[in-house]
């Protein structure tokens, strides 16, 4: 038998398997984030992963559209994986619209993106994030990029950036220029502002239909600055959201430390259905985003016909293990109790199973490698006890426990183990 093809060995593309150390390494971000947005209020939610493919195109702009993964059931149903939990929590929202209000949910979720495959970028990933529904307060604003801060931190982050803006003031600016026909290329070419040089972001604003002088304005205006400041940009703007602004701003202000901030009006996110202020988070000097959001007051009405203001971020968790160089956990075995022979197994089994109610992990030897095969094996897979049960020990009532870690060994009695 010559067993699969190298190609069938891998996983899928875009995808990848999680051996023990990297799944400990992401069950203890999930227990950190999990824990992070308990203390916040939120309560775990989870949507399944296949939705119906019009559920999901629906608000998702043509460019995710074309990143579903999408097929068609045994009954001629078309479907598709998920891309992020936004859309699910909208649509789950949709049939359960007596819910009080405010919700807040959370959710650590496999996703899917038929994209390109890069480092930082699989098909299939999870995501951490938070939804708070049902308010259009700037302290719901300042609640959420709060709470993404404190998640940045609890997972290790000691440097981070926030980058912050607000698709309104991106309108207004367009709309003084006279280029708010031309909005779609304006965002397609802010999204690449901090990855391409200024003349190709430029060059894709022109080449939407904005005007030269126009696409410069607006490059040059997109700038980083802090929030005090950008609060007078956007009085200029407009009286109203630059008001609307300062309240975020004072908001935020009496929660976290503000140089943990930046007001930057090329962050815009790449979703349609944004409506207000966004976000994203950048974690010391690893060059990808590691999450974001904003708020999508639409969206819901889309899917229950009620206006209901929301808002909420999503991490990558592979990218934010990266950053914090969280990539593998060592589970140690605690015990592995090696027998001589078959009379010794019955009280093997025993201690074991006296051990296990304790809470400790342990295996028993399968009577298939012998003493210096079986110290090579527990040095291998990492264990802290090696307990040695022979007829010599059985005679005398006790077991021999070597200390792996310490290399010290002690006889200690059976029965004392056992009770």
């Amino acid at each position: 038998m010559t067993g699969l093809p190298d190609q069938l060995r891998r996983p899928v593309r875009g995808m990848r398997d999680w051996m023990p150390q990297q799944l400990y390494a992401l069950r203890r971000m999930e227990e950190v984030l999990s824990s992070v947005a308990e203390q916040y209020g939120y309560r775990r939610v989870e949507t399944p992963v296949v939705e119906h493919f019009e559920v999901l195109a629906k608000k998702a702009g043509q460019e995710v559209i074309n990143e579903i993964y999408y097929f068609r059931d045994k009954a001629g149903r078309e479907l598709g994986l998920r891309f992020d939990m936004t859309v699910p929590i909208a649509r789950v929202l949709s049939y359960n619209l007596d819910l009080p209000r405010p919700v807040r949910w959370y959710y650590f979720s496999k996703v899917f993106r038929y994209d390109e495959p890069q480092h930082g970028r699989y098909r299939e990933f999870f995501q951490f994030g938070v939804e708070l529904i049902g308010s259009a307060s700037p302290r719901a604003d300042a609640e959420v990029v709060q709470l993404l801060a404190a998640s940045l931190e609890a997972a290790g982050a000691s440097k981070y950036v926030i980058r912050i803006n607000d698709r309104r003031a991106v309108d207004k600016l367009l709309e003084s220029l006279g280029a708010l026909s031309h909005r779609d290329a304006v965002y397609r070419a802010l999204d690449k502002k901090l990855k391409l040089p200024r003349e190709e972001v430029i060059g894709i604003m022109t080449s939407g239909g904005v005007s030269r002088d126009a696409a410069e304005k607006i490059y040059d205006t997109a700038s980083e600055m802090s929030l005090d400041e950008a609060v007078e940009v956007l009085r200029r703007l407009d009286g109203r959201l630059g008001e609307a602004y300062a309240k975020f701003v004072k908001y935020l202000e009496a929660a976290v430390p503000m140089e943990r901030f930046k007001f930057d009006m090329s962050i815009v996110r790449g979703l349609d259905y944004y409506t207000g202020v966004v976000f994203e988070a950048f974690v010391g000097d690893y060059w990808l985003a590691v999450g974001g959001g904003g708020r999508y007051d639409d969206l819901l009405e889309l899917y229950s016909g009620v206006k209901i203001p929301a808002l909420g971020f999503a991490i990558g968790v592979e990218r934010l293990m990266e950053a914090v160089g969280l990539q593998s956990v060592e589970k140690p075995l605690d015990y592995y109790i090696y027998i001589f022979d078959d009379d010794a197994y019955k009280h093997a089994v025993a201690l074991a199973n006296r051990l296990r109610k304790q809470g400790h992990s342990v295996v028993v030897e399968l009577g298939e490698k012998n003493l210096k095969d079986v110290f090579e094996y527990v040095l291998k897979i990492g264990t802290r006890y090696l307990v040695l049960i022979g007829r010599k020990e059985l005679e005398k009532g006790v077991v021999k426990i070597r200390d792996l870690q310490k290399r010290e060994e002690v006889e200690v009695p059976l029965s004392a183990l056992l009770s």
